[in-house]
């Protein structure tokens, strides 16, 4: 080929590729590979102004997953970290990076990771990227020759090569991708990330450029022009422009033919795990939030999932009244006010009520010595979930045969949509949708949820600080998180301050004080109103003091093994979730019910000894506060009042009889 036609190839190339791929970075390539599979990853910077460089661009390219995702339509199977702390970024990070001590050493970022993932044109996550296509050509922006792979229009991923194809030195690599397709989702370092896109967005004055992440305006924007102008103030300006920051981008290798394709967004999600297990742990709901390795993990997952999707459940049991995003590890009682229940406790749940131990089961005091069985559990596990019934003894999960005797918590089909989904199915059919029933249909948790449904209804926003704590309560729980931190800091700040020297309130604080002093009492008195009928102070004192003790692990698991040992004794002609919603009504009509001495059982609960705060996932044994409030559900279910339920389900009276306590005598 002439010269003269070498040229013109490549400029049309060129051409090509702004069009179908306006964002392009380069870098040193590599590949993390395992016998489970490869990573491929490019090192490079972002850095802040430098009008339309690559570098800058790929700043602006970074993207939170709360802005990359729709979180409140998203199935939390595709949940990255999409958790912020904004306080701490705007009070610890911007400083760090805009006005240093001037007697520190200097400071250093260790590199932000990203991965690229697939989307659709209506910004909903995708499963797999477009097929690859391979090619050897020179692109003419370099002027040089790479191996090419194109992805559709998403994006391509350029090797450096010689004349004959061969990857030569030095490393480098050149991704071009389609934003509307393809998305730099930030994978470790959001806090980091976060920093550099605040600071680039208020210089730029583009924060109206992001819809998804402009809500946080008001944690930042303050925060940016105070550092910078205190800097120049000081003597010292800030050139912007210098800021850099180490960036990491990774995406899963797609070779034409590939079977089965790599599934960025669950090979994300591992990614994700991998990394925080290697650096600070991440909380027990992070972990359940991301795992795809481990059974119980996944059916927690699912309940999530159900809530979201299931309209069943949109005014039953609202996603807003759970906690599912707590970043403290080992924290099992639930944080907010508003919720019912978190995820550790449905993980919880999902354990005690699908693997046992089944000597729990069967005698749900019992005190169990040493590890538990595994192997024991797992065959539980087959037998709750009916495995028999949804596989033969030999099937296919994608490339790898799997013996149905050996499905475990970490044995399972994954890579099969169909028969992975039988499981799902499986676990929410006969149990799932009992867990959450209880939780939502059990008059202390139904009066929870009504009247934090009633709130959100009656919420009126007309002002910034109604919008963020309507969102910190119902769309955004991080935002809570970085409400509260606002306001202690701002009160302890105030102790040390000059009262004329003070700020005017930001809408952060307002938010907050909306939420603490107008939100929650509302929240409290009509809780109080639909639980005991009335919201008098004593009223509201006692509802809370009953929810207090109702939104414990000890309450809620001594409460699922309630259910399991009524469905033990119901036998296997009964559906265990028929069971749960049985067990529910005689809950209620129970608590309804006057009695020993006219005593108002809805209050009944509050003479229960003090409950301990033992962590509830100790599955060798059982805490007392357990078996305590074990003993309390079972009495509220079984007694002379409601053997006629149990009698018109035809569950029978004798097995009922004969388990129930004295006051059936």
């Amino acid at each position: 080929m002439n010269t003269e036609t070498l040229s013109s190839g490549l400029a049309g190339l060129g051409q090509a590729a702004q069009q179908n791929f306006p964002n392009v970075i380069d870098g040193i390539y590599g590949t993390f590979s395992t016998p489970a599979g490869s990573v491929c990853y490019m090192q490079t910077k972002a850095k802040i102004g430098g009008g339309s460089s690559k570098h800058a661009q790929l700043t602006r390219s970074l993207v939170p997953a709360r802005e990359a995702l729709n979180i409140q339509e998203m199935d939390f199977n595709q949940l990255l970290q999409r958790d912020l702390d904004d306080h701490r970024i705007a009070t610890k990070l911007i400083p760090y990076i805009l006005d240093p001590p001037a007697n520190s050493l200097p400071g250093f970022f260790p590199p932000i990771v990203a991965v690229l993932l697939p989307f659709d044109y209506n910004q909903q996550p995708l499963d797999t990227f477009p097929a690859p296509a391979a090619a050897l050509d020179v692109d003419h922006q370099y002027g040089s020759r790479f191996q090419i792979t194109t992805h559709g229009h998403a994006y391509r991923i350029q090797y450096l090569a010689n004349e004959q194809g061969d990857l030569i030195d030095p490393p480098i690599a050149v991704l071009r991708w389609n934003p509307d397709q393809a998305k730099l989702v930030i994978m470790d370092g959001q806090h980091r990330a976060m920093s550099l896109l605040a600071i680039e967005r208020t210089v730029s004055n583009s924060w109206h450029t992001a819809p998804k992440g402009a809500r946080y305006q008001p944690f930042y924007e303050e925060h940016v022009k105070h550092w910078l102008r205190k800097a120049r103030d000081a003597g010292n300006p800030v050139d912007v422009s210098k800021i850099e920051l180490p960036v990491t981008i990774c995406w899963f290798p797609d070779e034409p033919g590939q079977d089965p394709r790599p599934r960025p967004h669950r090979a994300a999600r591992k990614l994700f795990v991998d990394v925080n297990n290697t650096a600070k742990p991440p909380s027990e709901a992070r972990l359940v939030l991301l795992s795809d390795t481990e059974l119980r993990n996944i059916f927690a997952r699912e309940l999530l999932n159900r809530l979201r999707r299931d309209e069943r459940w949109s005014e039953r049991f609202p996603l807003y009244g759970v906690e599912y995003d707590n970043p403290i590890a080992n924290v099992s009682t639930p944080r907010r006010w508003s919720v019912v229940t978190n995820l550790e406790i449905l993980k919880d749940s999902v354990v005690r009520v699908v693997f046992g131990p089944p000597k729990l089961i069967e005698n749900p005091t019992a005190s169990l010595q040493g590890k538990p069985n595994d192997r024991e559990m797992n065959r539980f596990m087959r037998q709750r979930l009916e495995v028999g019934k949804l596989f033969s003894k030999q099937f296919h999960d994608g490339p790898h045969r799997m013996l149905r005797d050996e499905i475990s918590d970490e044995k399972f089909p994954i890579n099969d949509d169909v028969e992975h989904q039988k499981l799902l199915d499986a676990f929410y059919e006969r149990w799932g949708q009992g867990i959450l029933w209880l939780l939502s249909e059990v008059l202390p948790y139904r009066a929870h949820l009504a009247a934090l449904q009633q709130r959100y209804k009656d919420w009126h926003v007309a002002t910034n600080s109604q919008t963020l704590a309507k969102s910190a309560l119902f769309e955004d729980p991080s935002m809570y998180r970085a409400l509260q931190a606002g306001d202690a800091d701002w009160t302890s700040a105030g102790d040390t301050a000059d009262r004329g020297s003070r700020p005017a309130v930001p809408a952060s604080l307002e938010a907050w004080d909306l939420l603490e002093h107008h939100e929650k009492p509302a929240f409290f008195r009509e809780r109080a109103r639909r639980y005991l009928g009335s919201d008098s102070a004593e009223s509201v004192k006692e509802t809370n003091a009953i929810l207090d003790r109702l939104t414990t692990p000890p309450a809620q698991i001594g409460l699922m093994l309630t259910w399991c040992y009524l469905t033990e004794l119901a036998g296997d002609q009964h559906d265990p979730a028929e069971i749960a919603e049985i067990a529910a009504h005689a809950i209620n009509a129970s608590l309804l019910t006057a009695g020993p001495n006219r005593v108002d059982r809805r209050r009944s609960v509050l003479f229960l000894a003090p409950i301990s705060q033992a962590d509830s996932r100790n599955y060798t044994t059982t805490d007392p506060a357990i078996d305590a409030f074990f003993g309390y559900w079972l009495t509220l279910a079984i007694n002379e009042a409601t053997l006629p339920l149990w009698e018109e389900a035809k569950v029978s009276p004798e097995r009922i009889r004969g388990e129930c306590w004295p006051s059936c005598a």
